[in-house]
């Protein structure tokens, strides 16, 4: 009898510890599981906050520009702009954990300024100019902008210093009611829905028009051996200590050589240094930003490249680079432009890009105005003071060229500068960039 009891007590004992382990293994599978989905969860959460961020910075500077803007094409191209932006960004808000993450304010303001937006769109469309109180919204609606993308900015540097949103340690620590934006419309408040509770490159820098170079085209091809001069001159060593890397068979053909850590490419026609890079670290500075302009100005002379005028510089890891533009007699070519790198511990040539210009410098005709630059100054915002004016010729997108007066100005309502495009034959606004100050120079959005 004792025998069976004991069989039945070990048979239960390995019911028991079997039935346990299976317990364990589905508790341990469900915490994998649930870690995994965490994680893909953080992931999407960060991604969208990511986006939030971007279109935040974007509707700061759309609303920027509309301040600043006094034509009825560009005022109807960025209010577009900025209702396609607002509902990008509350498309994001609406997968992010918003009443974790403080953020009911921020939909309600993309809302509005969304709305706003569109309003503002409509009534340029039909002619109608911005009233002096529609300017004064569109100035309440950028001071919130600017606090809510600073927000979402500080939550990113949160995330990515390591804090999780799922954990609910990302928050944003700056409370802003919006209780003060009633968004008031010509024909009077607009009564909105219940919202849930949830590198530097200058102007035109990105307008490297996708044709073929005419200044190439114009120009003898030069053998392997020529080029591997041209290249041993643009870094100052001998010939000798260049060898050929590779042959590039790209939009501009070049032939590619190498001397210790410089890469250099020099087109097949023309025998134009189009890029030099150096791979090694320049840890300190002893010159100052002045001269490394001084430096790289001289240098794109000794090299062919004439006629260049510095336009803004930025500063990073120890090294200078300074856009330069094309210029003809007294009118800048935005079309033309170089980037060039000095190292600021010896005053070395550390890197070069001339794609932009070889692909686009042509001779232009001469600057010839239809209107004076006293008109042209009359077609802007009077909300800006000039500071400066300058003669020049910018590329549009659909590949043509027109030539501007480029007004230097400060707004009364932020205090920041920004450059305002005039065409100098129809007075029509063409283009507006907003000039930002930094300790590494000066960049351009």
């Amino acid at each position: 009898m004792s025998f069976f009891t004991r069989r039945s007590y070990i048979r239960a004992v390995s019911y028991m510890l079997a039935i346990f382990g299976i317990l364990t293994a589905f508790a341990i599978i469900n915490t994998n599981e649930k870690r995994e989905y965490k994680t893909k969860l953080e992931a999407s959460y960060q991604q969208s906050l990511g986006e939030l961020s971007g279109c935040l910075d974007t509707v700061n500077t759309d609303l920027t520009k509309t301040l600043y803007s006094n034509s009825s094409k560009e005022l109807y191209s960025l209010s577009r702009d900025l209702f396609a932006q607002c509902q990008s960004a509350k498309n994001a808000v609406s997968r992010l954990p918003v009443s974790q993450m403080e953020l009911a304010n921020v939909y309600k303001f993309l809302s509005q300024a969304s709305d706003y937006a569109q309003f503002i769109g409509n009534e340029v469309s039909e002619g109608k100019s911005i009233t002096p109180a529609q300017h004064k919204t569109l100035y309440t609606l950028l001071e919130y902008a600017e606090k809510f993308s600073n927000s979402a900015d500080d939550m990113v540097k949160k995330s990515q210093a390591g804090a999780l949103i799922t954990d609910g340690a990302v928050k944003s620590d700056t409370k802003i009611s919006t209780g003060a934006l009633d968004v008031d419309f010509s024909n009077g408040a607009k009564t909105f829905e219940s919202f849930p509770t949830l590198l530097y490159d200058g102007p035109f820098a990105d307008q490297v028009l996708n044709k073929k170079s005419k200044l190439l085209k114009a120009a003898q091809e030069k053998t392997k051996d020529e080029c591997k001069a041209i290249a041993a001159k643009a870094i100052g060593v001998n010939k000798n200590r260049v060898t050929f890397a590779e042959s590039d068979k790209s939009s501009i053909p070049c032939y590619t050589f190498r001397c210790g850590r410089y890469t250099i490419s020099i087109t097949r026609q023309g025998g134009y240094v189009k890029s030099i890079l150096y791979s090694g670290a320049v840890t300190s500075a002893a010159i100052t930003e002045q001269n490394a302009q001084n430096i790289a100005q001289q240098y794109l002379k000794s090299i062919g490249y004439g006629s260049m005028s510095a336009n803004y510089y930025s500063v990073q890891d120890n090294i200078c680079t300074v856009n330069f533009v094309y210029k003809q007699g007294d009118m800048l070519c935005y079309s033309d432009l170089i980037k060039c790198g000095v190292a600021l511990d010896s005053g070395k040539i550390v890197s070069l890009d001339s794609a932009t210009y070889i692909t686009n410098h042509i001779p232009r005709s001469k600057f010839s105005p239809a209107i004076s630059s006293k008109i042209a100054q009359k077609k802007l915002s009077p909300y800006l003071t000039v500071n400066d004016v300058s003669k020049c010729v910018i590329p549009k997108e659909s590949g043509k060229e027109v030539q501007c007066y480029e007004f230097n100005c400060t707004s009364s309502d932020t205090g920041e500068d920004a450059l305002v495009y005039i065409n100098a034959k129809t007075g029509a606004e063409e283009d507006i960039m907003l000039l930002l100050y930094t300790d590494g120079g000066t960049l351009v959005k």
